[in-house]
């Protein structure tokens, strides 16, 4: 049983060079930090709540689960916090997958998922994606099985738009996983469907759009009261205090400037418009993105060599080594100075090697 278990790939994170001088385009971070004003209210809250770090935080995370269902109007009783999204996804996983039921993906997803997968040993089956990335409905067969699909995709940044994914969800009669991690940046959350539905989790991050990171959480919502309950043994068997309390007294902060998070999400849509245009200009080929990276290849070039030159010049990006893929390039949408710094080093390696 251990020498399996050490046989198993962990997922494989985006290098994270220690270095301050780096820019970090491949770990899909915001490139711009909270409102300020929000972060000194999180220091002068943790000053006057500082004799309480010798206690353990309090289990369910009451303070975040309050402002998440105050702004998606949903309740309290059918929100799970967790430390970060991943382990969100990992209670997911152990709860329902862990079956005698297969579990359906998509064959270009979330990479961490086949982690859970093998640690947990889940029957599954593959979904073969069209050329185009799109999804084949015809593969989704009615059936009892579970299914996971990340939505907008990662690393292709597609959509599956509400109507493909009511058909997903009327033909899977288990449960249905949606992991909106880059949602904020397309509005096109399926939680406003929650009501209608039931066999659905939906799985979100402050990480992404709300530039916490380093906080970690995540949550999900669930379409029933059911399913909290059976993540909350399985959380309570392995971590009953995920989130330590200054996670709890950010997030807490964080909701009350939306306009800020408004602003910063319309920067970044932005300046990924702009950097699909220059790279447009270099002959670069991009999958049409509901998130805050970019895919894209450019089939004159060696990508491998290229991610080796800007490395060297301290610009991370990533790729993926999946035979689908292995020609793209996923790219962290950054500030403009940052993508033009990258696009003119991109510039000088295509000259360079012409």
């Amino acid at each position: 049983m251990i020498k399996k278990l050490f046989k198993i790939k962990p997922y494989k994170k985006g290098l994270q060079p220690l270095i301050n001088k780096n820019i970090k385009f491949n770990t899909n971070e915001n490139p711009y930090h909270p409102d300020i004003k929000i972060i000194k209210n999180i220091i002068k809250e943790v000053k006057f709540l500082g004799n309480k770090l010798k206690f353990y935080p309090e289990d369910s995370s009451e303070l975040i689960k309050y402002q998440v269902s105050k702004y998606y109007n949903i309740k309290k009783g059918r929100i799970f916090i967790g430390n970060g999204s991943d382990d969100v996804l990992a209670n997911i996983f152990l709860t329902f997958f862990k079956s005698k039921k297969i579990l359906y993906l998509l064959d270009i997803t979330y990479s961490f998922y086949e982690s859970f997968i093998k640690l947990y040993k889940i029957n599954y089956k593959i979904i073969k994606l069209n050329k185009n990335f799109s999804i084949n409905l015809k593969f989704i067969k009615n059936n009892k099985n579970n299914i996971i699909i990340n939505n907008p995709n990662a690393p292709t940044g597609k959509l599956i738009k509400y109507l493909k994914l009511k058909i997903i969800i009327k033909k899977n009669k288990s449960l249905v996983v949606i992991d909106e991690t880059y949602v904020d940046f397309n509005n096109l959350s399926l939680i406003k469907y929650l009501n209608k539905i039931k066999n659905i989790i939906i799985n979100q991050t402050f990480s992404k759009s709300r530039a916490l990171a380093g906080i970690r959480v995540g949550f999900a919502i669930c379409g029933s009261h059911k399913l909290i309950k059976k993540m909350n043994i399985s959380k309570n068997s392995l971590n009953s205090y995920p989130v330590n309390i200054l996670s709890q007294i950010s997030i807490k902060n964080i909701f009350k400037n939306n306009n800020y998070f408004k602003k910063i999400k319309k920067k970044i849509i932005k300046n990924k418009n702009y950097l699909i245009e220059k790279l447009k200009n270099l002959n670069f080929i991009t999958i049409n993105s509901y998130t805050n990276f970019i895919f894209t290849t450019n089939k004159k070039i060696n990508v491998n060599k290229l991610i080796k030159f800007l490395n060297n010049k301290n610009i991370f990006i990533r790729k993926f080594e999946i035979p689908k893929i292995e020609n793209y390039l996923r790219i962290t949408i950054g500030k403009t100075i940052e993508s033009n710094l990258m696009i003119k080093l991109i510039n000088k390696f295509i000259i360079k090697k012409l």
